[in-house]
């Protein structure tokens, strides 16, 4: 070595502090457990009723009254046009103010690609169905000849309605992760959902539930979906699909609830957890005049049916004042 020169040092590397998964969503449950939520915002002068089913799998129960019917899909059991169009007769006789219905997984006819590459899939439907119906109708008829009546339908798009001096937006979407050979399905891998829910968006409709959030034992909802709800903070979203899943919760997507479904959700990690308890730290010191109001999300499971091919009418419609 030349006289004067000092030997290598070695390369100093900040240290990656990495937690197990699990430890992850431990810590971070027990920090949302000792979070103050922040104030509910103000109840408006007037309120919407919004009365919420899904897979009624050609079922028609009774349904309460209300301003808003929301179907998040499932209507029919085999997905042709006579079963489609009952339920569409049915739903159209409803008093409410507005009626809105999107598709499930059962709904065949309503996804013209899907019939166009399984042919097969759809002929044993139609012999299915009419092996049941009491009457043979013309099943060939295609989704341009339903009557919709007063219903309004959504299939990855938006609408906004008008309740008196009042209005809500709602984005509607059939997509569920891919299971079995069913309708309007996505691989399970794929993001459909970055960036599609609209801006302002009040309620959103969809059929099957975002991951951790009513979707039953095996928690079969959307991550991708989740992650878009976490960002999008709609009032209300509304689905079925996992018939177990029939319930509801509320969320708060504050700094700390955000974190909290980054880091359950598996797309958050430690960095998350420093902000969600710095943030919890701060909100048990602040004031309360300095505590902003948080509008919260509900989520419901409206699927009235149990059972798995034999269907069986088992709950009620939910019904959510907003």
């Amino acid at each position: 070595m030349p006289p004067g020169e000092q030997p290598n040092q070695p390369l100093l590397v900040p240290r990656q502090i990495k937690l197990p998964r699990h430890h992850l969503r431990s810590l971070a449950s027990n920090l949302q457990s000792h979070h103050r939520s922040p104030p509910q915002p103000r109840t408006p002068t007037r309120p919407i009723d919004v009365v919420c089913i899904s897979d009624t799998h050609g079922a028609q129960p009774l349904i309460p009254p209300g301003d808003l019917l929301l179907h998040a899909g499932d209507l029919t059991q085999w997905g042709t046009f006579s079963e489609i169009q009952a339920q569409l007769a049915w739903l159209s006789a409803q008093p409410h103010t507005h009626k809105v219905v999107i598709a499930g997984n059962h709904d065949l006819l309503l996804d013209s690609d899907f019939r166009t590459q399984h042919p097969d899939r759809w002929h044993e439907a139609i012999k299915a169905a009419r092996s049941t119906e009491e009457e043979v109708v013309a099943d060939e008829k295609s989704e341009q000849d339903l009557d919709w009546g007063e219903v309004g339908y959504l299939r990855n798009t938006s609408t906004t309605l008008t309740f008196g001096d009042r209005t809500l937006t709602i984005y509607g979407s059939p997509l569920t992760p891919q299971h079995g050979l069913s309708a309007h399905q996505h691989p399970k891998d794929q993001d459909v959902w970055s960036d599609a829910i609209p801006p302002n968006t009040d309620i959103l409709l969809t059929h099957g539930p975002p991951w951790g959030h009513l979707d039953g034992f095996k928690k079969s909802g959307c991550p991708f979906l989740t992650r878009e709800v976490v960002r999008s903070r709609p009032r209300l979203v509304v689905f079925g699909h996992i018939h177990v899943g029939y319930g509801g919760e509320e969320r708060v997507f504050d700094t700390v609830g955000r974190a909290h479904e980054g880091i359950v959700g598996g797309w958050a990690g430690l960095g998350s957890l420093t902000t969600m308890a710095a943030a919890v730290a701060w909100g048990r010191v602040r004031p309360q005049r300095w505590r902003s109001r948080v509008r919260r999300t509900t989520f419901v499971n409206a699927a009235v049916v149990e059972g798995w091919e034999q269907y069986e009418v088992k709950h009620d419609a939910v019904i959510v004042t907003i």
